[in-house]
């Protein structure tokens, strides 16, 4: 029997961490059906951060007893396909195919969740600074994010290491149905989807976000206040966003425009903001 590894490599924002806390949650239901979500309890639900570092040793132990399919997953991945060098040449020749996996989201979108991680990781550097996004407005912040991402470039070279399956590109909101097509119906239906909110890493608004950026440059404004605008944000992140204006959107859009067309020419995945 062909054995398999599912290497879910990212994107970031495009519900990784959803994914990756469905997958702890469930891992004595999968394990009983032969799937493996190997996990060593740290903070961090994806399992797959130190990829580059596998042997053959810890390739044997995943697939210890009647384990037939391991799912591997880190967002981080996305970007660094020479972690995957490893896993490779451990796997090339032998009865072990790697299946890619690969989420992405509107661009747009993207760079919204973007700011806003930012926002929450770097928010007590932003504020001892007072200098929010190393004094960048959105714009200039997009604008670096722009200029660095290269989707089409990074699963490319994902694919050039892995080509004896056609990596899986899908939307972030297929998450399941990708999923539920990799491990049979049977199982995929059997395993509890609901993830508590608290548990998965969802953006803060955009207007939150100015709006404390803005308060982080503003003297007059003090540290707790700030703090409390900060902490307030969380309670409002399923709420509409003035933030996302259609002219940002548009413009962040219009920057990706040759990505998405070379995505659409390899991968046949139209990645453009839907109306």
């Amino acid at each position: 029997m062909t054995r398999r590894i599912l290497l879910h490599i990212g994107s970031p924002k495009c519900g990784s961490t959803y994914l990756q806390q469905v997958l702890l949650q469930n891992s004595d239901r999968l394990a009983a059906q032969g799937v493996a979500y190997p996990h060593d309890g740290g903070g961090h639900p994806g399992n797959a951060a130190d990829l580059a570092d596998v042997t053959q040793e810890k390739l044997d132990s995943w697939f210890a007893g009647d384990i037939h399919t391991v799912i591997l997953s880190h967002e981080d991945l996305y970007s660094l396909a020479k972690r995957g060098d490893t896993l490779a040449g451990l796997t090339t020749g032998t009865d072990i195919d790697v299946q890619l996996i690969c989420f992405l989201r509107p661009f747009s979108e993207f760079i919204y969740g973007d700011y806003s991680q930012f926002m929450k990781q770097f928010f007590d550097v932003f504020l001892a600074k007072r200098k929010p996004y190393d004094g960048r407005d959105f714009k200039a912040f997009a604008q670096r994010r722009i200029d660095t991402m290269k989707p089409a470039a990074y699963l490319r070279q994902w694919q050039q290491r892995f080509p004896n399956l056609p990596l899986i590109l899908d939307g972030h909101r297929n998450i399941r149905a990708v999923m539920t097509g990799l491990l049979g119906a049977p199982l995929a239906d059997a395993l509890d989807w609901e993830v508590d909110s608290n548990r998965v890493n969802r953006s803060l608004r955009m207007e939150d976000c100015d709006r404390i950026a803005a308060a982080m440059r503003d003297p007059n404004v003090p540290d707790e206040d700030i703090k409390q605008m900060f902490h307030a944000a969380f309670h409002h992140v399923g709420d509409s966003d003035a933030g996302k204006t259609e002219e940002r959107t548009a413009w962040v859009e219009a920057q990706f425009a040759p990505q998405n067309a070379t995505l659409l020419e390899e991968f046949n995945f139209d990645n453009r903001r839907k109306p």
